[in-house]
């Protein structure tokens, strides 16, 4: 009984429903497609491989589907979304390829309206480049090199991140621009729209503004100075600059007479180091030690010249004296050993009449060849004792000292001069007068008298009436004699400086 009294219910509440519609208005289920407007504004961005679109939001709207054709009025879209923002970004699109680009609207009770205008969106890859890539420059005026696809007809260029500062203007792949003042990272930013008025993001490029270079130190810290040959020295150069420190430029050291570059390494924080070893035929006396640098932006530094010089030292090997070989009144005839070393230049001979000789004694000679073993020193002081030493000199003037010797002149008898006859006489008084002794150890005229015979000597010695010193004087009055009683003889005796 109650299994058929439930079905009966049931059929009397649907007769009953039956018959009053037909008094009540029909309400259609669904909503009218014109009731659900299509979203507006859509907006299209472009990038490599992707297009960013945007659009108005719908205030019935629950979701949005997109949908993207490669034929133009297509039937049958493709449907790449379906999302409650207003955004979508569709990814792995080929560059260069037209894609149409539709949205709808969706209500919360999942029903779709029309869908919008299509939109039109190439992806393509959108750059802009400075001075071709370059990482630095030392010039505020640039080339920008920009790539859009060819329907791009605008763009937008600013040196604002937000593009504030920019215009649009028509499109060109080559721009001339001029970067802010002051040196360091200076950035360009850009967009790009095409015909369809889909606008590309905001691509950029930086580039260095470097337009100085200075350098601040050169310092030498050598083994040695002066250096032996072989030896080396540690060159380390540092670097002012506009941009903080200077990497990735060239710095150089000229040693004066040096024939290579002495390239520096880049140690970073713009210090530049080398450490050098010359080679072994590297000379040179006070040498100029200067600096060169250039940066990446092509800047030159001012060259830089060290204080301090560098000096190569390669004293040649001392030759010894052997001896005097011959000596007479005058010379001394010397006699060394060949030199056995390189880089001769020359002998210097010089000599002293006390023993210490150096090279600030007289100089005696200079002598240009080096197989030469022997030099006589004329005019010289008879019976004198010289000192000699001779200094070998190398191609950088610098000397070696030989051993130091002492030789004699021959010490001979000097010249008797010639008496001559008696002139001036008178009863207490004479004048004697004879010739000039023109020996060079000339010491005196000793004047000697007598009254005896046979005559005057030294030994014993007869009266001496005289010394003269200078030898031009040949002439000496002796007075206080008695000629009118008294025979008187006379002799001149010269002594040298030897005492003969």
């Amino acid at each position: 009984m109650k299994k058929g009294l439930a079905i009966v219910l049931v059929m009397l509440a649907f007769g009953s429903i039956n018959g009053c519609l037909n008094d009540v208005e029909e309400v259609p289920l669904d909503h009218s497609d014109l009731e659900i407007p299509a979203p507006e504004g859509l907006f299209a961005r472009v990038a490599d491989g992707t297009v960013y679109l945007e659009w108005r939001s719908v205030p019935i709207a629950a979701r949005y589907r997109v949908y993207r054709t490669t034929i133009i009025f297509s039937e049958d879209p493709t449907r790449v979304a379906d999302t409650p923002d207003t955004t979508h970004t569709d990814t792995d699109l080929v560059n260069g390829r037209t894609y149409y680009y539709y949205v709808s609207t969706v209500t919360a009770d999942n029903i779709e309206g029309s869908r919008s205008d299509a939109i039109i969106a190439v992806p393509s890859i959108h750059t802009v480049i400075i001075n071709e890539g370059l990482e630095f420059t030392n010039s505020r005026d640039v080339v920008l090199s920009l790539t859009a696809p060819p329907t791009t007809s605008l763009m937008l260029i600013g040196r604002e991140s937000d593009l504030s500062d920019g215009t649009w203007e028509t499109f060109s792949s080559t721009r001339y621009w001029t970067l802010t003042v002051g040196d360091g990272e200076k950035y360009v930013y850009a967009r790009f729209q095409d015909e369809s008025g889909a606008i590309s993001p905001i691509v950029s490029a930086s580039i260095i503004l470097d337009t100085y270079a200075e350098i601040e130190s050169l310092v030498m810290v050598a083994d040695d100075n002066p250096l032996t040959p072989g030896g080396g020295a540690l060159f380390t150069m540092q670097i002012l600059s506009g941009v903080g420190d200077e990497i990735g430029g060239e710095a150089a050291v000229m040693i004066e007479g040096y024939p290579l570059q002495i390239i520096l390494e880049d140690k970073g924080e713009g210090k530049y180091e080398t450490y050098y070893t010359f080679p072994i035929s590297t000379r040179g006396i006070d040498m100029t030690v200067t600096g060169y640098f250039k940066d990446q932006a092509g800047n030159i530094a001012v060259e830089f010249e060290m204080d301090e010089t560098l000096s190569f030292t390669d004293p040649p090997p001392p030759v010894t004296l052997i001896g005097a070989t011959d000596s007479t009144v005058s010379s001394i005839t010397l006699l060394w050993e060949t030199y056995t070393g390189d880089h001769f230049q020359s002998y210097r001979l010089y000599r002293d009449s006390l023993t210490g000789v150096d090279s600030t004694s007289r100089l005696v000679t200079t002598l240009s060849y080096e197989s030469q073993t022997s030099y006589t020193d004329n005019g010289l002081i008879e019976g004198k004792a010289y000192f000699y030493k001779i200094y070998v000199v190398n191609d950088l003037d610098e000397t070696s000292g030989s051993n130091e010797i002492m030789a004699n002149t021959f010490d001979a008898f000097p010249d008797p001069v010639v008496l001559d006859s008696l002139s001036a006489i008178g009863d207490d008084r004479l004048t004697l007068t004879w010739s000039r002794n023109n020996n060079t150890d000339f010491d005196s005229y000793r004047l000697y008298r007598t009254e005896d015979i046979p005559g005057v000597t030294l030994d014993p010695p007869s009266v001496l009436i005289g010394t003269i010193t200078e030898s031009e004087i040949t002439y000496f009055d002796d007075t206080g004699i008695d000629n009118t009683t008294h025979t008187y003889y006379y002799r001149v005796y010269v002594f040298d400086s030897g005492g003969k």
